[in-house]
């Protein structure tokens, strides 16, 4: 009987790495915070275990609690789900009394998950990246603009924030807000084109596996960028990664590229990336128990769940992929009938991902 604990501060991200760890383990349980309850009803998830500390500000008594869990519940392997449970684990990894998933040291994980400090070390690296400013208010933003004008599109965005929050384009001057509900601000170039992401699992800087995207309202494909490759090479044999590490890029109709932003954890779409042939945690798990080769993947298309749902009375339309997909969904019925009520509320767009 093989077990994992999931380290749960959220839902989102947290119910894929459950759904991938479900394919590669006996059992999963969730050491999760309040936010995260609603994992405790997937049939995924043989148990839950409420959290009552923070992630993110790890006291001496919370790691003696995971280390207990750890030992009274025979756990295998300990899973992050996002940054802080990342960092947690590279910074407290070993006092956990368990094995965990590969992650970076936490000063990487710092550097990376830091729009500012991400959008720096891509210039000294070489790496194509916007222009990119720093402000700590919007008053600053306001002043220093007087002096020298920006070009607009511009994105605003929070230094440290996941999921697309706070994001904002802005198209004109007037049209830049009095406030923000976040500090500092970081400004970028908006970069014209399409949006891809690009994921990687490493080991000691060494690319072993990746899983690179574009998806739009009505799909997720996938693609083979070999310059996106190449960038991402570099920076990752620059701090001998280990773990996943994915990227947030825009490309330009005349086929320039952009880095905008980093994300040294599991990402949102992993489980895509499972049902064509790469389970990042089944992957990450045989590289800490020391096996070898990993497997290739299959080219992937997968349209929306709305679209999917259309072609139900007509499933010859559908691939392989979409076929799977389909069943991944309808295999935990308590979350896709939540996920069904968000959407229905208007809170959940299905074809993003996105809750609202």
């Amino acid at each position: 009987m093989k077990r994992a604990l999931v380290l749960a501060n959220g839902l989102r991200i947290q119910y894929r790495v459950l759904r991938c760890a479900s394919d590669c383990f006996d059992e999963v349980y969730v050491l999760g915070v309040e936010d995260a309850g609603l994992l405790r009803h997937s049939r995924f998830c043989a148990r839950f275990l409420p959290y009552s500390g923070d992630f993110s500000n790890v006291q001496p008594s919370d790691l003696a609690e995971i280390r207990r869990l750890c030992a009274v519940h025979d756990i295998d392997m300990v899973l992050p789900s996002c940054s802080r449970t990342t960092r947690l684990l590279a910074a407290y990894g070993d006092q956990i009394g368990a094995p965990f998933y590969p992650v970076p040291d936490p000063e990487t994980v710092d550097v990376l998950d830091d729009k500012w400090r991400f959008a720096g070390l891509c210039a000294d690296l070489g790496l194509p990246v916007p222009a990119t400013r720093r402000f700590e208010t919007m008053a600053d933003l306001r002043r220093d603009r007087e002096r020298e004008p920006l070009a607009f599109p511009l994105i605003l965005k929070p230094a440290a924030m996941s999921g697309g929050y706070g994001v904002r384009r802005i198209d004109t001057a007037d049209a830049l807000p009095e406030h923000l509900n976040y500090a500092p601000i970081i400004c970028q170039s908006y970069v014209p084109g399409e949006e891809l992401s690009a994921f990687y699992l490493c080991e000691s800087g060494r690319i072993r596996a990746s899983f690179s995207y574009r998806r739009t309202f009505t799909k997720l494909e996938e693609i083979r960028v070999p310059v996106i490759d190449g960038h991402a090479r570099r920076l990752i044999e620059h701090f001998r990664y280990d773990g996943v590490i994915g990227f947030d890029i825009r490309r330009q109709p005349d086929g320039r590229i952009g880095f905008i932003e980093c994300n040294p954890r599991f990402w949102y779409h992993m489980d895509v990336a499972m049902l064509a042939g790469l389970n990042f945690v089944t992957l990450g798990c045989r590289l800490r128990e020391g096996e070898g080769e990993l497997a290739e993947t299959d080219t992937l298309k997968i349209r929306s769940p709305r679209r999917l749902c259309g072609n139900l009375l007509t499933p010859w339309r559908l691939n392989r992929a979409e076929r799977a997909y389909l069943r991944y969904i309808i295999r935990d019925p308590a979350i896709s009938a939540w996920a069904a009520f968000q959407s229905a509320m208007g809170r959940y767009r299905l074809a993003g991902g996105q809750l609202l």
